[in-house]
C-alpha cells in the first residue's frame, strides 16, 4: 500500500519547486533520434532561402524541381540545408555569364 502525505505549500513556492525540477530534467535531456547533422541553424525555410539568394518563391520551386536545390520535407515544411545552398551557389556562379546550348 502507498503512503499518502498531505502537506500545505504556498502556490508560489510550489511553482518554484516544480520549475526547478523541470529545469533540471531539461538540462539532462538529450533527444535520442536527432543526428548531429540536424543541429539548429543548418536548415533554412523557403522564405529564408529566397531572401538569401534574392529570388522569388516561384524560382525556388523551379530550381528544386530541376534539381538545382534539394528540399527536404520535415514536419510538413520544406527546408533546405544551408551547406547545400552554398554549394549550389558555387555551381551557379560557375555558369554565370556562360551560354548553355541545349541538345
Amino acid at each position: 500500500m502507498s503512503n499518502i502525505i498531505l502537506h500545505s505549500t504556498p502556490l508560489p513556492e510550489l511553482r518554484a519547486m516544480i520549475g526547478d525540477i523541470i529545469e533540471e530534467k531539461l538540462k539532462n535531456f538529450q533527444p535520442a533520434n536527432v543526428s548531429p547533422s540536424q543541429t539548429k541553424g543548418e536548415y533554412l525555410s523557403r522564405k529564408e532561402v529566397c531572401k538569401l539568394l534574392k529570388i522569388s518563391l516561384a524560382t525556388l520551386h523551379y530550381w528544386s524541381k530541376d534539381g538545382i536545390l534539394q528540399g527536404y520535407r520535415i514536419g510538413g515544411r520544406v527546408l533546405y540545408r544551408q551547406t547545400e545552398i552554398t554549394a549550389a551557389l558555387d555551381n551557379i556562379s560557375a555558369f554565370k555569364g556562360k551560354h548553355h546550348k541545349g541538345i
